[in-house]
């Protein structure tokens, strides 16, 4: 099964409001860099050392959380 493109825009409503929406429905309304922030979080990321390095926090915090356990 394919997945459908979907289409995200960050949309400007007045001086300091901004809008994030997805196909056309209206997801989060706030300010320009916490829609920036949203953005860059549903955008796909195919950088591999950042997924490198976040699969290496996971895994030492549960290093930490399972040392703690015993």
């Amino acid at each position: 099964m394919k997945t459908r493109e979907r289409i995200i825009v960050v949309q400007r409503l007045d001086e300091r409001r901004y809008a994030l929406a997805i196909d056309g429905i209206v997801r989060y309304v706030g300010s320009e860099e916490e829609c920036q922030r949203r953005l860059a979080m549903l955008v796909a990321n195919n950088d591999r050392a950042k997924q490198d390095e976040a699969l290496a926090r996971l895994w030492r915090t549960n290093a930490i959380i399972l040392g703690t356990r015993r």
